[in-house]
């Protein structure tokens, strides 16, 4: 499966679960953890590519929205709390590696 196929086949009220399930038919999400370093490098070089790229589409078709002027970008998937993101005072958890997010946001946020 491509992305272009996820995003056809993602439901619209998906569970957490599969979102993931079908990221795993995009790419095996296991295997990034041992990718060499060069190569997880260059992935994360494609996906940002890739938002970057939607982000300006989304602007140029008048879809992007905004909060008191700045760009909001609206996520739905599993909360993946890694450095930038992780609630202050919060440690690295090794888990959501094994877990690929899905029920981690409450960890963190309590149930939504």
């Amino acid at each position: 499966m491509n992305l272009s196929d996820f995003a056809k086949q993602l439901p619209k009220n998906f569970t957490e679960q599969e979102f993931v399930d079908l990221m795993n038919q995009v790419i095996d999400l296991k295997t990034i953890v041992d990718l060499p370093a060069e190569e997880r490098s260059a992935l994360f070089d494609g996906v940002q590519y890739l938002l970057d790229y939607i982000m300006l589409a989304q602007e140029a078709n008048g879809e992007l929205r905004t909060h008191q002027g700045q760009p909001v970008m609206d996520y739905n998937g599993p909360f993946i709390p890694h450095v930038l993101v992780r609630p202050e005072g919060m440690e690295l958890d090794r888990g959501a590696l094994e877990t690929f997010g899905v029920g981690e946001a409450d960890k963190y946020f309590g149930e939504e």
